[in-house]
């Protein structure tokens, strides 16, 4: 964590993760009738290697390979023109497995805060077809939403106040696995 903020504590370690992915796996498959059906989808950045270890979980589980892909829904968030501007104004990441088209798609990011993030998200993927269903998974719901947007699955519940962010830490992508709730300082 290279910004301006101060940890105040750890929400979960690198075991806590795993059992939180367990037990969200083990609520996407009350929720999928199918798997033969299911798209996995991570949204960029950190929900990317959380989809990856999900879709892993669901394959284990079903003994069926499910597909999983990435999305960056960054120019559909209806505040994009008033955030700060990008390095690139290119797509990071967009990986499609499979098309979305009558399939149960599992959309995975690592913080639900105000719902914009997970709306642009279901946007860009009816964009690219119409899926059977859009099931939302997330390992951490901070509260705070500004839009009518909630999980099917989500790892932790935690509240937080208006100066406190949570931040997912994740190896391939960070020096350590864990999640902490911070405080966002004044710059």
């Amino acid at each position: 964590m290279k910004d301006n903020c101060k940890r105040i504590r750890q929400l979960l370690d690198a075991k806590a993760m795993e059992t939180a992915l367990d037990n969200m796996a083990s609520a996407v498959s009350e929720l999928i009738s199918s798997p033969e059906n299911v798209l996995v989808l991570g949204m960029a950045s950190r929900g990317i290697p959380l989809a990856r270890k999900l879709a892993e979980r669901l394959s284990n589980r079903y003994h069926v390979e499910i597909p999983c892909g990435s999305l960056d829904a960054t120019f559909y968030r209806d505040d994009f023109h008033y955030r700060k501007p990008l390095a690139t104004t290119e797509m990071r990441i967009t990986e499609m497995p499979a098309s979305v088209e009558g399939k149960t798609v599992i959309l995975v990011d690592d913080v639900l805060y105000t719902g914009r993030s997970a709306r642009a998200a279901i946007q860009a993927i009816l964009d690219m077809g119409r899926p059977a269903a859009i099931r939302f998974c997330v390992l951490v719901d901070r509260g705070h939403r500004e839009l009518p947007i909630a999980a099917d699955a989500t790892g932790l519940s935690v509240k937080t106040l208006a100066n406190e962010e949570v931040r997912v830490l994740i190896e391939s992508v960070d020096p350590e696995t864990a999640v902490y709730l911070v405080q966002v300082e004044n710059v």
